[in-house]
């Protein structure tokens, strides 16, 4: 069943809807759906109807609303706080945050990123990262758009956290590992804050400031991880064990 968001729209069975022009391209021109196809569209808010295509063409295609589908988000809000990575890999980490159910995206500055803050480049980058949030949350069937933030400096990236718990794998962690840290209680009820690193991870200044902010640090194992790798490794982990990973029947 494909799928498509219908964002700043109130969905209900019964309703006829209009695609967006994106969407209408891609169903149209790509997809080849035609009248009677069974779709699926969410809010991009957390619910999501299967619908039927009652009409579609080169200029619109309407949707009849149907059952409600059940949510594919889970139970765990986690913020993923990411160093900035260079070239593709910043895609590719958002696209696998979607796909493990993070709800909250912040790209952050920080001592040791390769690519810098450009303002004049800012709105293009962000745009493309929404979007590529959007096709992973339709890939995986999620009725929740996670939220892509403008990129933060790391000051302002720290001060989100507002006196909340952070994790932070850390390659010079040494007694610390992340399986201890999961045999714990969920340390908050409103969020899980995950700090990653870019290439070359936190600078010493960095962690410092983090850990008087209250973020704990741990270690991934023996191995050195690629910041792409961490975040997924260390998401994945997270969500198996106090989220919805593994868990359940679909």
């Amino acid at each position: 069943m494909h799928y498509f968001f219908k964002e700043g729209s109130s969905l209900a069975a019964g309703r006829l809807i209009e695609l967006d022009p994106d969407d209408l391209n891609h169903a149209y021109r790509v997809l080849r759906l035609r009248e009677n196809s069974v779709v699926a569209v969410a809010d991009g808010r957390g619910a999501a109807f299967k619908g039927i295509i009652e009409s579609i063409g080169q200029q619109a295609a309407f949707i009849r609303l149907g059952d409600p589908l059940p949510a594919a988000e889970s139970p765990l809000r986690i913020v993923l706080l990411q160093g900035l990575a260079k070239g593709e890999k910043m895609d590719l980490i958002i696209r696998q945050a979607t796909e493990l159910g993070v709800q909250r995206i912040v790209p952050i500055v920080t001592e040791r990123s390769i690519p810098r803050l450009d303002e004049s480049r800012e709105a293009n980058r962000l745009k493309r990262w929404r979007k590529v949030a959007r096709a992973a949350a339709a890939q995986c069937r999620r009725a929740f758009l996670p939220e892509v933030f403008p990129v933060h400096d790391f000051n302002g990236a720290l001060s989100l956290l507002e006196g909340r718990e952070a994790l932070v794998p850390w390659e010079e962690e040494k007694e610390c590992g992340l399986e201890s840290l999961l045999k714990q209680p969920l340390p908050a009820k409103e969020a899980v804050y995950i700090f990653i690193g870019p290439e070359g991870g936190f600078g010493m200044r960095e962690i410092e400031a983090l850990t008087a902010a209250g973020a704990r640090t741990f270690h991934l194992g023996p191995r050195i991880l690629r910041t792409e790798t961490a975040a997924a490794v260390t998401v994945g982990l997270i969500q198996a064990a106090w989220g919805d990973l593994g868990v359940g029947s679909r």
